[in-house]
């Protein structure tokens, strides 16, 4: 019962969180995926799992608990993957500059990428 109720506010707990990330992940994501300096097969690869995701084919939605926001969380894990890891850090951190998200978002090393 104990580990039901803690998987469940853990589960509360990063959803909200996704929730809050969710616009600035999508605003600098868009920008990326526009930009033509990013590989092409990366942002098509990267296109591809965001349409999968967020298509009406919901393979896991009838799992209890974690059906519920498997299509949110899953969006902003690929999406924090792309930004954080995959794109080239100079393409991220000239979009970041660009959009005015310093702020939100922290500039990546130079060589931090495809890890």
């Amino acid at each position: 019962m104990l580990q039901l109720i803690s998987r469940r506010l853990f589960g509360r707990f990063y959803v909200m969180l996704a929730l809050r990330r969710l616009p600035t992940l999508l605003r600098l994501g868009a920008a990326l995926l526009a930009d033509p300096r990013v590989p092409i097969r990366l942002r098509v690869s990267v296109l591809g799992l965001l349409i999968l995701i967020l298509s009406p084919l919901d393979l896991p939605g009838n799992i209890p608990i974690l059906g519920q926001f498997w299509g949110l969380t899953l969006a902003v894990t690929v999406l924090e993957r792309f930004i954080h890891r995959w794109a080239p850090a100079e393409v991220v951190n000239a979009n970041i500059r660009q959009l005015g998200l310093g702020h939100k978002i922290s500039v990546r090393e130079r060589g931090s990428r495809l890890t």
